[in-house]
């Protein structure tokens, strides 16, 4: 090929030196530089203003860093460092990395530790246990308890039962049996109440046979029975009265009577008095006053009927002087007329006196006429 004359080249007949042209001014097929605008491959390096020779730097020199980081590892996609697995992982708590073999049986092996060593996956009793085992092995049972395994070589468990036959005593005359469900039952015949053995006492009358139908019925004997319902032995208080005599005056207390079951009437308590005696020449050396009444509701005015002094007391003073040796006495008496309660104050004393006399109900007792 000749040279033209549009060969920007031709200076002096095809002296100018352009690799891209031979001295003749023709494109030289044998120069990789003069291939211009390879092509752009940002992962490789390459742009449209490099020639052939620097595109193919480009490459083999991304080729290099690729063979480079064979093998390498990244953690995700933000990781800009690739590297060998085993400097990207890392042992945490209670796991260790170990590497071990050569070539193509290098391997990395991760196990699950505890306190450094391998986690042991059985049971222990308590934390000073020394020896760990499988759980079936860790429960021993006892006279009364039996363990199965259930489901065995599958999803497994351990069923702990009480054994009920192992329970029952073998003592003579245990009425303890194993039921037809399993349970514990008395092998005891029915009770219908005839077993028992009753025998009458004194003053007591038994009827019946002891059974459901016909129970046992215990009376006493109707003489000693309590006659009406109101003897029924309750305290009561008994209805206080006016003195009517400012020579007796009361202070305090409330007595009570009560109904005994053969209708007599017992009384307790007291009634406190400050009484004014005078000389023993005057008629008020002795006073008789009411105190209070039963009601003749219980027992009736004819059956109370009549007086009967119920208690008497006595006391002895000491002489009023030096030179007089005349015996001081005063006391009461407790007098119940029909259904009216009176006391009658008494005294010896030469001249006039007062006392504080606490009259005493306790040991009283009435029998009206029934």
């Amino acid at each position: 090929m000749s040279c033209t004359s549009t060969n920007p080249c031709l200076q002096d007949e095809c002296t100018c030196e352009n690799p891209c042209y031979d001295n003749c001014g023709c494109l030289n097929p044998t120069t990789f530089e003069c291939t211009t605008k390879p092509g752009a491959c940002a992962g490789a390096g390459v742009t449209d203003t490099m020639n052939g020779k620097e595109a193919l730097a480009a490459y083999c020199l991304a080729i290099t860093e690729l063979q480079g980081d064979s093998g390498k590892i990244l953690v995700d996609v933000s990781d800009t460092c690739p590297d060998y697995a085993s400097e990207k992982i890392v042992a945490g708590l209670n796991i260790s990395i170990d590497v071990s073999g050569e070539g193509c049986d290098r391997v990395m092996t991760i196990n699950a530790t505890e306190g450094g060593v391998p986690v042991d996956v059985k049971a222990k009793v308590s934390a000073t246990d020394t020896t760990s085992d499988y759980l079936n092995n860790k429960i021993v049972t006892g006279t009364y308890i039996s363990k199965t395994i259930n489901n065995p070589a599958g999803d497994e468990e351990i069923e702990l039962d009480v054994v009920p036959v192992t329970l029952i005593s073998t003592d003579a005359g245990n009425a303890i049996v194993i039921g037809t469900d399993g349970g514990l039952k008395t092998n005891c015949p029915e009770i219908d109440g005839s077993e028992t053995k009753v025998v009458e006492g004194t003053g007591v009358i038994i009827t019946g046979t002891g059974t459901v139908a016909d129970p046992y019925v215990f009376s006493t004997n109707p003489s000693i029975q309590v006659a009406r319902s109101c003897f029924d032995a309750t305290w009561r208080d008994v209805t206080l009265v006016a003195t009517g005599n400012p020579n007796v005056v009361y202070v305090s207390g409330t007595p009570k009577y009560r109904y005994r079951f053969d209708g007599s009437i017992e009384f307790k308590g007291s009634l406190t008095f400050n009484v004014a005696f005078g000389a023993y020449s005057t008629s008020d050396r002795k006073y008789t006053i009411p105190v209070g009444n039963i009601p003749t509701t219980c027992l009736t005015l004819v059956e109370q009927a009549g007086t009967a002094d119920l208690k008497g007391i006595n006391y002895i003073d000491v002489p009023q002087a030096s030179a007089d040796q005349i015996t001081q006495m005063y006391g009461y008496v407790i007098r119940k007329s029909a259904q009216n309660l009176i006391v009658e104050f008494q005294s010896s004393f030469t001249g006039a006196t007062s006392k504080t006399v606490v009259v005493n109900f306790e040991g009283v007792i009435s029998h009206p006429s029934i």
